[in-house]
């Protein structure tokens, strides 16, 4: 009872948190073309709000693997009882499922981390990276809401889990995904920051000095999973 209830909870996140960021969409645009900054505000804490309700999602996820809960389809699928517990807290990302809900968390802390350090700046830029963010935080979370759900249960959970694919039993497995996740996450900031520049027509060199860490960050992390990825 308690798993089916933990798996309808998680569901319950990922369609609250695509409900969140068509909100939030929304609000970043009409604040942004009215000029009215409780909207613009608004919508920068519907990224907080969806770092958090991923961040939950993606905890009960994680839980149903260090318990090898075979109810979930997807530990069933990629987790053993006799799996080490290191890859069964890796196995989370070695399936599609998973690696969506690790996608849209990640991004969802990045985009919470440059909106509030810029929350007093780029006043006209920001509301229009805020929607660009929250519309690729929408277009993951719907996947991972509607095509790749991590929390599917079955009635009759098998005795025993078909375990990580055996190439992915490597120690870097702990680091090479969610590097390469946090990579690609980190580059849609000066995307969504270059976006913004574009259509306010503020072309300054502003946006960039702010957003230059977020792009050097990602640089790194990808060149870093690239490396483990080959090793």
């Amino acid at each position: 009872g308690s798993q089916v209830l933990m798996a309808l909870v998680g569901r319950a996140l990922l369609l609250l948190g695509l409900l969140v960021a068509v909100y939030g969409i929304g609000a970043s645009l009409y604040g942004a073309r009215t000029g009215r900054s409780e909207w613009v505000d608004s919508g920068r804490r519907a990224v907080y709000a969806l770092a958090g309700l991923t961040t939950l999602a993606f905890v009960i996820l994680e839980a149903a693997f260090l318990r090898s809960d075979f109810s979930f389809n997807v530990v069933a699928e990629h987790s053993s009882t006799t799996t080490p517990t290191f890859y069964k807290a890796a196995a989370a990302w070695s399936s599609q499922e998973g690696s969506l809900l690790l996608w849209v968390f990640l991004l969802s802390l990045w985009s919470s981390l440059i909106l509030f350090l810029t929350r007093k700046r780029l006043r006209e830029i920001a509301p229009y990276a805020t929607a660009v963010l929250l519309g690729f935080g929408a277009f993951f979370i719907s996947l991972a809401a509607f095509f790749a759900n991590p929390f599917t249960t079955t009635a009759h959970p098998p005795t025993e889990g078909a375990g990580l694919d055996p190439l992915l039993l490597h120690p870097s497995m702990m680091i090479h995904p969610p590097m390469l996740y946090s990579g690609y996450t980190l580059l849609t900031i000066p995307f969504a920051f270059a976006i913004g520049a574009l259509v306010t027509g503020k072309l300054g060199s502003e946006w960039i000095g702010i957003t230059r860490r977020f792009a050097l960050a990602a640089w790194l992390f990808l060149g870093i999973g690239i490396l483990l990825g080959a090793r």
